[in-house]
C-alpha cells in the first residue's frame, strides 16, 4: 500500500461496504473532497455525515496514523481543521494542535483486496507498458474518449514552448509562429537548430526581407552552411551577402550543428531552409493567413512552395542532378500540421478567447496516423491510431502514463483496477 493508492481509492469512493470509524461511528461521504497537490491536508472542502451529523472540512490520508506526528501534523495548525484522518493501519490515536481527538477511519476494512492485487499487478509489471497484456480488451468507444483528453493533454504540453518564445519576444505572435515553424521544417533531427537559428535573426528583418536568396543568405549563414571554398557561384554570391548582413546586424551563430546524416536527400537541411525562406518570402502576413477563417482550408494554399531555382538542381552547395521539384510532400505537411500548425493554433486560440479545440481535434481526426516504433508498438498490441489524433494521444499515453507508471490517473488503468 502506498499513500497514491490509499488517495484514489477515497476519491473514487471505492469502499465495498457501510464505512465506519474506529469508535463506530457512521461514516456517510457525502464529498471527498478537493485533491490538494501543495502543501496541506491531502483533501480540502470534504463533506462527511459522521452518525447523521454532517462535517465540513479537510482530509488527510496515512499509511499509519502515526504518521501523523511522524509529519508534525500535530503541532501545525494548517491541519486543524482536518474532520478525518484516513488511514490504511491505526497504531495509535491522534489528536489536533488543539488537543482535539481526531476521528479516524480504516481504509482496510473497506475495500476488496481484489483491487489492491490487480494495482500491485500494473505497479510492478515489467511489460513494455503496464497492460500490455489487457489493453487490447478495452472497449473501443472508451478508447476514443479517452484519446480525445490525450490530446488536448498533448497540445496542452506542446504549447509550453510557445509561452516561453512569447515572454521572449514581449508577445509577437508572428515571430513565435516562425520560431516554430523553423522547428517544425527541422523535424526531429534539426528542430532545434532550426529554431536556434530562427531565433538568431531579428523577426523585423524577416519581415521586411522579400528577396529569396538574401533570406536563403541569413538562414544558411546562420547555421554555418556557408564557410566552404568550392567554386560555386550561387555560393558565393550567398556568402557576399551574408557577409554584408552580418556586419550590419552584427549576428553570431547558433551553437546547435546542422546535420545531413542518415537523412534523405529530400529532406537535408539545405532543401528545408530554402523552402521555409520560400514561405516567407511568398507569404508576408502568414500569420493572418492561418489563424483567420478557415485554417484547415487555407493551409494547402499557404503551403505550396517549394525552393529557389538552384536547390531545384541540388541537394549541397557543388553537386547538381537534373531538374526537380522540391515542394512539400503531403506526408511532411502533415506532420508540420500535426506537430506545429495545431498545436500553435491551440495556444493562439486559448490566449485571445478562442474556443475552436473541437475544430482542432477534427482536423487531427482527419490527417492519417504517424508511423513510428511507438505507434506500432501499441498496434502489436492490439490498439491501433486510425489516426493523427490517435497516434498522438498514443505518444501522450506512453510518455506520460505508462513510462510513469500512472496507472492511477489514466482511464484504461482506472478500468483494470476496478474491474
Amino acid at each position: 500500500m502506498n499513500e497514491k493508492l490509499l488517495c484514489y481509492i477515497w476519491q473514487q469512493h471505492l469502499a465495498n461496504k457501510p464505512m465506519t470509524t474506529t469508535d463506530q461511528r457512521e461514516l456517510v461521504v457525502v464529498r471527498a473532497g478537493q485533491r490538494n497537490t501543495n502543501s496541506g491536508p491531502d483533501f480540502l472542502f470534504a463533506q462527511l455525515q459522521l452518525d447523521k451529523m454532517t462535517w465540513a472540512g479537510h482530509v488527510e490520508m496515512h499509511i499509519k496514523s502515526s504518521d501523523w506526528y511522524a509529519h508534525n501534523h500535530h503541532i501545525d495548525k494548517a491541519y486543524d481543521n482536518v474532520i478525518l484522518h484516513v488511514v490504511w493501519e491505526e497504531d495509535m490515536p491522534v489528536f489536533t494542535s488543539d488537543d482535539r481527538p481526531l476521528a479516524t477511519a480504516v481504509l482496510r476494512d473497506f475495500v476488496d483486496k481484489t483491487l489492491i492485487h490487480r494495482y500491485k499487478e500494473l505497479s510492478t509489471s515489467d511489460l513494455w507498458i503496464p497492460c500490455a497484456d489487457r489493453i487490447k480488451h478495452i472497449d473501443r468507444f472508451k478508447q476514443m474518449a479517452f484519446f480525445d483528453r490525450l490530446y488536448v493533454e498533448r497540445l496542452a504540453q506542446k504549447t509550453k514552448v510557445f509561452q516561453q518564445w512569447l515572454d521572449q519576444t514581449a508577445n509577437d505572435w508572428e515571430n513565435v509562429l516562425f520560431i516554430a515553424l523553423a522547428k517544425g521544417f527541422g523535424l526531429s533531427v534539426n528542430g532545434l537548430a532550426f529554431a536556434e537559428i530562427a531565433q538568431s535573426i531579428p523577426f523585423s528583418v524577416i519581415r521586411k526581407t522579400q528577396d529569396h536568396e538574401e533570406l536563403e543568405a541569413l538562414l544558411f549563414g546562420q547555421a554555418e552552411m556557408l564557410k566552404a571554398e568550392m567554386g560555386d557561384a550561387y555560393l558565393e554570391k550567398l556568402q557576399k551577402k551574408y557577409r554584408y548582413a552580418q556586419h550590419k546586424l552584427q549576428l553570431n551563430c547558433v551553437n546547435e550543428k546542422v546535420k545531413f546524416f542518415r537523412m534523405r536527400p529530400s529532406g537535408f537541411p539545405t532543401i528545408r531552409l530554402s523552402q521555409l525562406a520560400q514561405l516567407y518570402v511568398l507569404h508576408s502576413q502568414l500569420l493572418d493567413k492561418i489563424v483567420e477563417g478557415e485554417p484547415q482550408k487555407n493551409v494547402e494554399e499557404v503551403f505550396s512552395v517549394g525552393t529557389s531555382d538552384y536547390w531545384s538542381t541540388h541537394h549541397v552547395f557543388g553537386k547538381e542532378h537534373s531538374k526537380r521539384n522540391k515542394g512539400l510532400s503531403k506526408s511532411f505537411l502533415d506532420l508540420l500540421i500535426i506537430n506545429t500548425l495545431i498545436p500553435f493554433l491551440f495556444c493562439y486560440y486559448k490566449a485571445h478567447g478562442i474556443n475552436k479545440t473541437d475544430d482542432l481535434i477534427s482536423w487531427a481526426s482527419s490527417i492519417q496516423a504517424e508511423s513510428n516504433s511507438t505507434i506500432r508498438a501499441f498496434s502489436s498490441l492490439g490498439v491501433s491510431a486510425a489516426s493523427a489524433l490517435d497516434s498522438q494521444a498514443l505518444l501522450e499515453l506512453k510518455n506520460a502514463y505508462c513510462d510513469q507508471k500512472k496507472c492511477l490517473s489514466c482511464s484504461f488503468g482506472q478500468e483494470f483496477i476496478q474491474t
